[in-house]
C-alpha cells in the first residue's frame, strides 16, 4: 500500500512505541515527577480501520497485562502530515509517531525535532509495508507477489532502498510512471505525504521510494498505474468500492501476543508479501 501522507500511520502507525515512565500513585495529588505515570498526547496519521479509542484500549490492555507501567497514552489522528506537523506546533500533541525513515527526512528540515529514545516494550516496533487488494482479485495479487519477490532476488529492492531511502542527499526525484502501449490500467490509491517513501514533489509529480517501487511492478507485470491521490482514511473504503484496485502502503503489525493482529486491516482486501520494513518512533521538540 503505497501511501502518500502518511505517515506513520506509518505505522501503521499504528503500535506506535509508547512511552514508559515509573510508577507512581493516584490516590494522593502532589507534583509531576519522573517517578509518576506522564500523560502524553501522540498524533498520527488516520489508519485504515482502527480508530484512536481502540488504540487506547489496546495500550490500556497491554499496561494491565504487563509488569510495566505504560505511559498513560492518547491518539490523535490527523488527515495528512501538515495538519500532524501543526498539531506539534501547536501543542496540541506532544509527540507525533512514524517511521525512522520519515522521521530522519523531518529532522533533516527541522532540526528543533527530535526522536525520542525511550522504547516502550524494551524492543523497537516495526511495520511492514506491502500492497493491498479487494478479496478475490487474485489474478492481480499474484503478479504483485511476482514481482517483488523478483525485485528481492536481483537486488532491485536493496538499490531502490538505499536510493530513496538509506543514501538519499536530498529531497528525492520524481518518479516517472511507464505508459505501456495496449496494456490495462490498474488505479492505485496513494497519499503522497509520507516523505521520503511516498511524496509529491513542487511541480505536482509523484517521488519517493513508494512510487519507484510502482514503477519497477508496473514494468515487470505488463500493467499501466494510474495514481490516484486519496486522504489516508479514504483508502479502505475506496479499495473495497472498486474505486480504486490497489492501496499501495498497508502497515502490518508484527505478531505479538499482546494485541491483535492486523487490527488495522479492512475485511475483504488481500494483501501483498511486504517489500519493505521501518522501525516506528515517536517524534518530538
Amino acid at each position: 500500500m503505497f501511501g502518500k501522507k502518511l505517515f506513520s500511520a506509518v505505522a501503521s502507525c499504528l503500535l506506535a512505541g509508547a512511552l514508559f515512565v515509573g510508577c507512581g500513585s493516584s490516590e494522593t495529588p502532589a507534583p509531576k515527577s519522573d517517578d509518576q505515570p506522564k500523560e502524553v498526547n501522540v498524533g498520527m496519521i488516520a489508519g485504515l480501520n482502527v480508530s484512536e479509542q481502540t488504540l487506547d484500549s489496546i495500550y490500556k490492555k497491554i499496561a494491565e497485562e504487563s509488569d510495566l507501567q505504560l505511559t498513560n497514552l492518547h491518539y490523535k489522528f490527523y488527515d495528512n502530515l501538515n495538519a500532524l506537523q501543526m498539531g506539534l506546533d501547536s501543542k496540541s500533541v506532544d509527540r507525533i509517531s512514524t517511521y525512522k525513515s520519515v522521521a530522519d527526512y523531518m529532522i533533516e528540515r527541522k532540526p528543533e525535532l527530535k526522536i525520542a529514545e525511550e522504547h516502550p516494550f524494551k524492543m523497537p516496533l516495526s511495520d511492514k509495508f506491502c500492497c493491498a487488494v479487494k478479496s478475490g482479485n487474485d489474478e492481480l495479487l499474484t503478479s504483485i507477489n511476482g514481482a517483488i519477490k523478483s525485485m528481492t532476488d536481483d537486488g532491485t529492492l536493496e538499490n531502490l532502498t538505499k536510493q530513496y531511502i538509506t543514501e538519499l542527499k536530498g529531497d528525492p526525484d520524481a518518479v516517472e510512471m511507464p505508459m505501456l502501449a495496449g496494456a490495462d490500467t490498474i488505479k492505485v490509491a496513494v497519499t503522497g505525504d509520507m516523505p521520503p517513501l511516498d511524496l509529491i514533489d513542487a511541480e505536482g509529480k509523484p517521488a519517493g521510494f513508494n512510487t519507484a517501487v510502482l514503477a519497477e511492478i508496473s514494468k515487470r507485470i505488463d500493467k499501466n498505474f494510474e495514481l490516484v491521490n486519496l486522504e489516508s482514511v479514504a483508502r479502505a473504503s475506496a479499495l473495497q468500492s472498486g474505486t480504486v484496485d490497489v492501496v499501495f502502503w498497508v502497515r502490518v503489525p508484527q505478531s505479538n501476543d499482546k494485541y491483535p493482529i492486523n487490527f488495522d486491516r479492512p475485511d475483504g482486501i488481500d494483501i501483498s508479501e511486504h517489500y519493505f520494513q521501518d522501525e516506528i518512533v515517536h517524534v518530538g521538540k
